[in-house]
C-alpha cells in the first residue's frame, strides 16, 4: 500500500511540474523576461 501511495504522490508532483513549466513556457513565448534562466530552459521544451 505504501508503494502505491508513493507512486501516486510522485505522479501528482510530476504532473504539477509539467503544468507549471507549460505555463511558464507560454509566458516566455509571449515575451516575458521573468526568470531569464527559466525561459532559456523552457525554450527547449517540445510542447
Amino acid at each position: 500500500m505504501k508503494k502505491n501511495t508513493a507512486l501516486s504522490i510522485l505522479g501528482i508532483l510530476l504532473l504539477c511540474l509539467m503544468l507549471w513549466l507549460s505555463a511558464l513556457n507560454s509566458f516566455c513565448d509571449q515575451g516575458g523576461d521573468f526568470f531569464n534562466g527559466m525561459c532559456f530552459v523552457t525554450k527547449w521544451m517540445p510542447w
